[in-house]
């Protein structure tokens, strides 16, 4: 039977099929779920980035189902299955392992849904990670350290002997560094791993390197702020903190205080409200059907077997003379900006 259009009514119902199928589609993406796990809610940051990210999917009419792996990769492991099963249409992971997670990532991969690894990269096939590239933090905390201690002896503090983004770091770090050791100019009094990536064996780590050399050290390269403060704390214990220049990254509003009261020489800071807005763009583009190779580098994997996305943002050195960037991005308020900080030392500190 033809119509009046000179169709072929079963053709018609075919296009009329089609079309309300891309209707239904359209109403499908016009809502989009996006499931978020985080590693754990012991630190301001995650707060921030939880808030930011619902913020924007909110503003596209979309949803968020977040869960909170408490630091544990077991739960996390578990979270990352109920988001899979709760059928979300992207799947963001900040990860507490992301070795441990490798399985139940390739799950969701799969099982179609695009996953985003958060703030550290999840180098598997056809995953997009949106971050810091930590071979650039190396690289700026090196020369800022490098400027307030151009000779010395300096003490290197790694992270996890296990976490790629340690090596990265250190990459990063020895490339400004490796012609004034070699020189000389800089000798490395002591350099540890911190297993686990906890401050608290930084500490330890540390306090081990100044009684085996006296407490001859005159500079601290860090993994993080965390293990900053805590080499930080040895440093007072021990009548050091205003010999010693120390530096970390993250940017945390503890460590910008220490920095305005000349405890930290600096911090590279890492804006986690834009990494978030960047994350929920990207996670509502990839929910409305976008390449992941539209929207960053790909890179091969290490084996070939396979090709993972890249969006790194750019990381900011923070010294005494910079902290006014952290206060117009609205990152930490001038209260706890200045808090006992001594008049006048500072021009953000009146």
């Amino acid at each position: 039977m033809r119509t009046a259009f000179g169709g072929n009514v079963f053709g018609m119902r075919g296009v009329l099929s089609a079309i309300a199928f891309g209707l239904l589609c359209q109403a499908a993406i016009a809502s989009p779920v996006i499931g978020v796990s985080w590693p754990g809610d012991t630190a301001r940051q995650w707060k921030v980035d939880s808030e930011t990210i619902r913020s924007a999917v909110s503003a596209a009419s979309g949803a968020v189902i977040e869960t909170d792996a408490r630091l544990s990769a077991a739960k996390q492991i578990l979270d990352v299955k109920s988001l899979i099963d709760a059928h979300v249409d992207v799947l963001v992971v900040a990860a507490v392992d992301p070795r441990a997670l490798e399985t139940s990532i390739q799950m969701a991969v799969a099982a179609g849904i695009p996953v985003i690894g958060y703030d550290r990269p999840i180098g598997l096939d056809g995953v997009f990670s949106i971050g810091f590239n930590q071979a650039d933090v190396g690289r700026l905390q090196a020369l800022a350290l490098y400027a307030a201690r151009p000779r010395g002896d300096w003490v290197l503090l790694k992270g996890d002997f296990d976490d790629p983004q340690t090596a990265r770091l250190y990459a990063g770090q020895i490339a400004v560094l490796k012609d004034s050791i070699s020189a000389g100019l800089i000798r490395i009094a002591g350099e540890a791993y911190t297993p686990g990536g906890l401050s608290l064996n930084a500490r330890r780590a540390f306090g081990n390197i100044l009684d085996a050399t006296r407490n001859s050290v005159d500079a601290v390269l860090t993994p993080d702020d965390a293990s900053a403060g805590e080499a930080i704390s040895v440093l007072e214990e021990r009548g050091l903190v205003e010999k010693v220049a120390v530096v970390g990254q993250g940017g945390d509003p503890e460590t910008l205080n220490r920095i305005a009261r000349g405890q930290q020489t600096a911090t590279i800071w890492e804006d986690h409200e834009a990494l978030a807005r960047k994350t929920a763009d990207v996670a509502l583009l990839l929910a409305y059907g976008h390449s992941p190779r539209e929207l960053g580098v790909a890179r091969p994997l290490d084996d070939g077997q396979g090709t993972t996305y890249e969006l790194h943002l750019q990381p900011f050195t923070i010294t005494v003379d910079a902290l006014d960037l952290a206060l117009t991005a609205g990152w930490i308020d001038a209260d706890r900006l200045c808090r006992d900080v001594p008049a006048g030392r500072i021009a953000d500190c009146p």
